[in-house]
């Protein structure tokens, strides 16, 4: 993002709502005109069934999760306060997903309650596990955190496209292309959470996190052909 546009945004809410409509319906129409695999809903949908979930994925896939996420369950996300973390709660705003900002100040134990209310009401929890600032697909102990709190299902998601571009960002976002279409997989991340896990158990589930994301995103890689 150019460093006037970013400055521009971060002034300016009507901005970021006018950009977050293109994007939104640039997203949409990705959606309508591409043909789509999917894989997973069965066990999506079962879990589900039982209540909010837990869906994580990895940065670079987001940009499409908001697009279907909505049409399954009412899913929130951590709102991030940057140009670009703006620019993404305006778009899945008008793609019918909830964005919520995490309040800090009193550390990351208040953030984990802030989460618990927000899925006791019935919510879904929509989280990247490498997000916001990377390093790109290393999973980060806060996603794990935040899924051990809620004490729901975890479902790794991905989506793949054959003719999907990728950005020169942190991530390499993939960005889809209208008449694409492409394939979208949902996985539960089968993994008991300890509820006070040490140092060397927070990395077997980072490890094991990043193994389920990787292999969601080959599964959708290989669906889409791409």
């Amino acid at each position: 993002m150019a460093g006037s546009l970013r400055s521009r945004i971060e002034q300016s809410d009507a901005l970021a709502g006018v950009l977050g409509r293109l994007l939104s319906g640039y997203l949409r129409l990705c959606f309508a005109t591409g043909r789509w695999r999917s894989a997973g809903e069965d066990d999506l949908n079962a879990a589900l069934e039982q209540g909010p979930v837990t869906v994580i994925c990895w940065h670079g896939r987001l940009v499409m999760a908001p697009v279907v996420w909505q049409r399954r369950a009412r899913v929130a996300i951590p709102r991030d306060p940057s140009p670009a973390g703006r620019l993404s709660a305006a778009t899945q705003a008008r793609l019918g997903t909830e964005s919520f900002a995490i309040n800090l100040d009193g550390g990351n134990f208040a953030a984990v309650r802030q989460i618990i209310r927000l899925v006791r009401s019935g919510v879904s929890l929509g989280l990247t596990a490498d997000g916001p600032e990377g390093p790109d697909r290393v999973a980060k102990r806060a996603a794990i955190d935040w899924a051990r709190a809620t004490g729901r299902p975890v479902v790794c998601f991905a989506w793949g496209s054959a003719k999907a571009k990728r950005l020169n960002t942190w991530d390499r976002m993939l960005l889809p292309v209208p008449f694409g279409g492409g394939a979208f997989v949902y996985r539960v991340w089968d993994q008991a959470l300890p509820k006070s896990p040490s140092e060397a158990e927070y990395m077997e589930l980072e490890q094991s996190l990043a193994a389920g994301l990787e292999s969601a995103a080959a599964e959708a890689d290989r669906l889409a052909g791409a």
